[in-house]
């Protein structure tokens, strides 16, 4: 039992059906810089009609502050008292669904999350070079927190990038392309998988699809984790298929409303994450870019939907309601076209 989390319930005997055989997904890597146009665009379009996930290098995040906001966080959540880290905002174990009442079953993981909020201050927050080691105390927290948003800039600039080629490539009219990506309304989730007893009958994270247009995740280097590699899956042609973390690179996962965005030709990816093993622990930082609250999605002229039209804050109540009355997120399929209300 990691006794930074006391609170964590013994893992439940869930039946993983892992194959130790199967082979890892081999996931397409894209130059940021090139998925503007011509192949770099064609290519980004294949990666969302095929797999709904994908690598991008060239992304000009630095590696310092990467590499800065992994070590702070490891420090802050992995050797703090768990009655310290719960009284702080954003705090959160078990589940990251932070307005829940109910949920099916309680992950392996702990967390912290972070809205993000547009630099307005004459005085900004300090930057990575100044931020100190986070080794305990409110300051530790507040630079956490300068880190992340620090960090969220950079999300912001890659998901407007990605997903103006996407709207590009299906064609979006410029009032779509604005009001469906609300890239510095997002947040951010700085995750830490403490090790777990049981680790072969316990989930990090139960499958799921996430709800944003774009996720952007950034995973521990593979060699320094502790554990021969990261935990994520991606549920590819009928079985749990590894995706292990790529030293210098972000993962790309698109969601459901991009999945809505397109008509279903593009789609979501459902994934899951082990459980760190005993003696090990993994960290990842996931940004989550959503539409304008208030954006009617529907495919654009042209493409025939499965779905019917709808706003993203009407996707989301019906989310939060899910949730709330069976324990889980139902999704997309509550808006399919043919759906009586």
């Amino acid at each position: 039992m990691d006794p930074s989390c006391p609170l964590f319930p013994q893992p439940p005997p869930l039946q993983l059906q892992l194959e130790p055989g199967l082979p890892g997904l081999e996931l397409p890597t894209l130059d940021l810089e090139r998925v503007g146009g011509g192949e770099g665009r064609a290519a980004l379009a294949a990666a969302c009609r095929d797999l709904g996930v994908f690598r991008v290098a060239n992304h000009g995040v630095p590696g310092e502050l990467r590499g800065r906001l992994l070590e702070i966080g490891k420090k802050l959540l992995g050797r703090n008292p768990f009655e310290l880290k719960k009284a702080q905002p954003g705090y959160f174990w078990g589940t990251a669904a932070l307005q829940s009442l109910r949920v099916r079953d309680v992950n392996w993981l702990e967390g912290l999350h972070v809205d993000l909020v547009p630099a307005c201050s004459s005085s900004p927050p300090p930057s990575s070079s100044q931020a100190g080691d986070g080794g305990g105390g409110d300051d530790g927290w507040i630079r956490i927190r300068a880190l992340m948003a620090e960090y969220g800039d950079h999300m912001a600039r890659i998901a407007r990038k990605v997903f103006d080629a996407l709207a590009a490539e299906l064609g979006l009219d410029g009032d779509q392309t604005a009001s469906y990506l609300a890239e510095r309304d997002g947040f951010l989730r700085l995750y830490r998988y403490p090790p777990c007893p049981s680790a072969s009958s316990c989930l990090g994270m139960e499958p799921h699809s996430d709800s944003s247009v774009l996720s952007i995740i950034l995973s521990q280097d593979h060699h320094h984790d502790g554990g021969g590699g990261g935990g994520l899956q991606v549920f590819r042609d009928g079985a749990w298929r590894h995706v292990t973390p790529a030293p210098g690179e972000l993962l790309v996962n698109l969601g459901d409303m991009m999945t809505a965005i397109s008509g279903g030709v593009y789609q979501s990816v459902r994934h899951r994450v082990l459980a760190s093993r005993p003696g090990t622990e993994r960290l990842s930082c996931c940004y989550f870019a959503f539409p304008q609250e208030d954006a009617i999605i529907q495919a654009p002229d042209g493409i025939s939907s499965m779905y019917r039209p709808f706003s993203h804050r009407e996707f989301r109540e019906q989310v939060q309601a899910d949730i709330k009355a069976t324990g889980s997120k139902v999704g997309l399929s509550r808006f399919y076209a043919t759906t009586s209300r």
